[in-house]
């Protein structure tokens, strides 16, 4: 057998993702961070039904004066018809910054906003662009975005894009350190790109329990291109009124930037000595691949023009990620291809299909990456390499029928599903079953052995989420020192690719035993 796995397919026995921590609604939290304004504006004449109670700074008067004004009193006549224009194109096309310029106490002060057009009602978001930070120009940008893009396509492993990835982002935007987090199947992340500054603590090839990016907080990616935190010591601002006049609930804040952070995680953040954090995330084929992380030991808060560049360069990496994955498995399915072609003329050669399938030059080994394997077919047993005693694998079978039915199953981690299989957990900790007859016990077999792995966590995972007395109140972990646990009862994961692989011959097998008897 040899090794085709990356790390990331080590999948551990405990599921780590906290339904606890899932269940919050992280949505409506009626805060928001205080870096901004929020406005809530009633849809069908602009009048101000919500504001965050710093909007005073922002307009010039006490919230209560401002609330169910219209926000043309705060407007030149010129802004509030280029706000008219955009909030009627704004449905259909991405959410795109503009400035806007408001009147206050009789000066026009130039804010950058942000629209999210509900049903009934606008959210409006605005940042003051006055003090901005360090602006970079369209040419600087527009060259650092075509040189990484270079770079990412001349990448020869998902591994390479995702170091060259941070690396890049960290020279691009000065943050202390960039982290590329690839999710497992369990939704447990590991760090597989790294840059970072030599006093930072170094995250590389760790893995972060599932709860560190509930459920929530992952179904938050789909609806804000990054999350922000300029600062983690803000004192949250709350919005006025609390209730939302056309919903009679907390606004939902999914698509705002602004939105506040739950305190348990600006906590995480203090646990892990960073002050401000912004992450990116990688999405293929509509599912969340992974994160860019950026951490930085001192508050930073980037501009629109380098937060706009890190979502294009988000969208990009995501791509090329896909692109690599598209690529390397173009190439296994070749090379399965390949194997299968010369597996099916041994096949039709051999008058036996079972000894066509385990001897000879080619062989569902081979095809499989197997250690083992077993044909049962009309009360006949054949075996090849190292397989369960003839007892075990008839027990297999009877558990099989009872709990498969007749569909091709495959595990990776048998002894966990099938408790007997412990006792032979060193043959076959993996398990590819292929119906032939399901109901008369007629299966195709293919085993692998146990693979001792170690994981190395970014602190104790059992420890990732620590309850207050009263069953409400929790804190993360506070410590992030490597952790070891070694997987047992695993094998080698199957490629999806071998998955179709076997199912394909698993039809060649039908077809032939058809053929033999008609």
């Amino acid at each position: 057998m040899e090794n085709l796995q990356a790390p990331i397919s080590i999948t551990p026995e405990k599921n780590y993702d906290s339904e606890f921590c899932g269940s919050i609604p992280l949505h409506l939290v009626n805060l928001i961070q205080p870096h901004g304004v929020l406005l809530t504006l009633d849809k069908a004449n602009l009048r101000l039904i919500q504001v965050s109670e710093n909007a005073e700074q922002l307009l010039g008067d006490k919230v209560l004066n401002i609330l169910n004004e219209p926000i043309a009193k705060f407007l030149p006549a010129q802004q509030l018809e280029d706000l008219q224009d955009k909030l009627q194109k704004a449905e259909s096309r991405e959410k795109i910054p503009f400035g806007l310029t408001f009147l206050v106490q009789g000066k026009e002060v130039t804010y950058t906003a942000l629209l999210h057009p509900k049903e009934e009602y606008v959210l409006m978001e605005l940042e003051d662009n006055q003090n901005p930070p360090q602006q970079e120009s369209f040419l600087k940008l527009y060259q650092q975005i075509k040189y990484i893009t270079s770079q990412l396509k001349q990448a020869r492993s998902t591994q390479q894009i995702t170091q060259l990835a941070v690396e890049a982002l960290k020279d691009m935007t000065g943050f202390d350190r960039v982290l590329a987090y690839q999710f497992d199947p369990q939704w447990n992340g590991i760090v597989v790109g790294q840059a970072k500054e030599e006093d930072m603590d170094d995250f590389m090839d760790l893995r972060f329990p599932a709860s560190d990016v509930p459920k929530q907080a992952r179904d938050l990616y789909f609806s804000n291109p990054y999350r922000l935190i300029p600062a983690r010591d803000y004192t949250p601002v709350r919005l006025n009124p609390v209730i939302n006049p056309f919903t009679q609930r907390f606004t939902d804040l999914s698509e705002c930037n602004l939105r506040s952070v739950a305190t348990v995680h600006l906590e995480y953040l203090g646990n892990l000595k960073i002050q401000a954090s912004m992450s990116l995330p990688l999405i293929i084929d509509n599912k969340l691949w992974g994160l860019i992380s950026c951490h930085n030991k001192t508050p930073k808060n980037p501009g629109y023009e380098m937060r706009s560049a890190l979502e294009l360069l988000s969208g990009i990496i995501s791509a090329q990620l896909a692109s690599k994955e598209r690529e390397n498995s173009i190439e296994r399915k070749a090379r399965l291809s390949g194997i299968h072609a010369q597996l099916l003329e041994q096949l039709y050669t051999i008058p036996n299909f079972a000894d066509g399938l385990l001897t000879g030059n080619t062989s569902l080994a081979t095809l499989l990456n197997l250690s083992g394997a077993a044909v049962l077919y009309e009360g006949g047993v054949w075996t090849s390499g190292s397989v369960p005693s003839a007892q075990d694998l008839k027990e297999l079978i009877y558990w099989l029928r009872r709990n498969k039915t007749e569909r091709s199953y495959a595990t990776d981690s048998l002894p966990n599903q099938y408790v007997r299989a412990r006792d032979y957990k060193e043959l076959a900790s993996g398990l590819i079953a292929l119906p032939i007859n399901a109901e008369q016990g007629e299966y195709i077999l293919g085993f692998r052995p146990e693979v001792l792995q170690t994981i190395s966590w970014g602190g104790n995972p059992d420890q990732a989420i620590q309850m207050e007395p009263d069953g409400k109140t929790y804190h993360p972990r506070n410590s992030f020192a490597i952790y070891q646990q070694t997987v047992k009862h695993t094998s080698l994961p199957w490629l999806a690719e071998e998955v179709e692989a076997a199912e394909t011959l698993r039809s060649a097998v039908l077809e032939k035993i058809i053929k033999d008897r008609y």
